[in-house]
């Protein structure tokens, strides 16, 4: 049998074998990885669970749910319900996308950091700075 590329037979191939591996380790890393980012979804909540929102990847809302018992509260309120709840899911998924890939590819490296940037411009939060001065009309119906 003939020594393989990058055996330990003294060849000086080892550390090529070592780096095809590891490339190849890594290719497999990713294409895991890449596929539970296109699943992943953020959720929130507001009025006790009466609204809930989810939000894919790209900060789309792929479901939303408005009980009767929330609906009753009137279309002001739910208007607000379901701006917070956006907003949760939008923090929710921005959570997952940085655990999801600092696992993959390790907290403090730069694809976490380009990631969690991307993430974040995609699905913009609440300013909690932001002063709510817009006035908002009491009761209301749908």
């Amino acid at each position: 049998m003939s020594a393989m590329v990058g055996s330990t037979a003294g060849d000086g191939y080892g550390d090529i074998d070592a780096q095809v591996a590891a490339a190849r380790e890594r290719a497999e890393r990713s294409g895991a990885w890449v596929g539970e980012m296109e699943q992943l979804t953020g959720h929130g909540s507001a009025l006790r669970g009466g609204v809930t929102v989810e939000v894919d990847l790209g900060g789309t809302v792929v479901g939303l749910g408005i009980t009767d018992a929330a609906a009753g509260y009137g279309g002001q309120t739910v208007a607000g319900a379901v701006l917070e709840a956006h907003t949760q899911a939008q923090q929710d998924l921005r959570r997952r996308a940085e655990a999801s890939t600092a696992a993959a590819w390790g907290a403090g490296s730069a694809t976490t950091a380009a990631v969690t940037d991307e993430v974040e411009r995609l699905t913009p939060g609440a300013d909690p700075d932001s002063p709510d001065d817009a006035p908002r009309p009491a009761g209301g119906a749908w």
